[in-house]
């Protein structure tokens, strides 16, 4: 049984990675961002620290002191936290004087060598989320149109140039046309102003070409559906085998109840 040091920012994908860990036979150690990571997790975990954003040694030490022989970056941070109220310790200014051009993937690489220095490796968190993997094919109960499954296939293939930028992960398409790209804002405000300028709207999410499966993963749940519902999207496609899915169940209930399509495109 190893000891895994979770790096735990919001969202629920922290949660399940520690419940999954837990039933696989490891220990899981966190440390959850205050005012950002689900206080849910205390209970989902051996061992929780709170610490600000940026307290980079405070999370090493914790990690350490809880037994982690490597460690799990898993939750969404807010890029635009990071830079409106990161409360910077000497590592974490280490760390930002690294890199010049401040993307999330150079952000994020900065960070796992910082930990890798520290005897902290940090690995792919997808091993041990297998069965959270979004699928090829239909995930619900309508399939999408001829039309729709052009816009999908156009929109991961725009989704895959905008990651070979280091911009984002989505891409909001209608009848051929890009109605948003998703840069700091992220993926619900992407949805929020590509699906507000046209009905019907089809988002896809796809794997940046270069990237690094230790972070940042493609993730959608039932309150992506929630958002597409609202701007009346029709479609979301995510790239197979890549892209990890949130309680999957109530994601497809919630978009079958909606006429939204759910597909997975390889």
């Amino acid at each position: 049984m190893s000891t895994i040091g979770l790096l735990a920012g919001g969202g629920r994908f922290p949660l399940l990675l520690a419940e999954s860990a837990r039933r696989a036979g490891h220990r899981v150690v966190a440390t959850g961002f205050v005012r950002q990571t689900s206080p849910e997790l205390e209970q989902a975990v051996d061992a929780l620290t709170w610490v600000k954003l940026g307290e980079f040694g405070k999370i090493a030490a914790a990690l350490k002191q809880g037994g982690a022989t490597e460690v799990v970056m898993l939750g969404g941070v807010a890029k635009v936290r990071f830079f409106r109220d990161a409360w910077l310790d000497a590592a974490g200014l280490k760390i930002l004087a690294q890199v010049a051009v401040r993307s999330d993937d150079n952000l994020l690489r900065a960070i796992a060598r910082w930990f890798e220095e520290q005897g902290l490796p940090v690995v792919d968190p997808a091993p041990l989320l297998a069965d959270r993997v979004a699928p090829e094919g239909v995930l619900g109960k309508r399939a999408p149109s001829e039309d729709e499954w052009r816009d999908a296939r156009y929109g991961l293939e725009l989704a895959r140039g905008i990651g070979r930028l280091d911009l984002g992960q989505t891409v909001v398409v209608k009848d051929g046309v890009a109605l948003a790209v998703e840069a700091l804002e992220g993926t619900d405000a992407c949805v929020r102003r590509g699906g507000g300028l046209a009905e019907g709207a089809v988002v896809a999410k796809a794997v940046k070409p270069q990237q690094d499966r230790r972070f940042d993963l493609p993730a959608v749940g039932p309150d992506t559906v929630e958002v597409m519902r609202e701007v009346k999207a029709r479609v979301l496609a995510v790239e197979a085998g890549a892209t990890l899915v949130m309680d999957r169940e109530e994601m497809v209930r919630r978009a079958d109840r909606a006429g939204i399509a759910l597909v997975g495109v390889r």
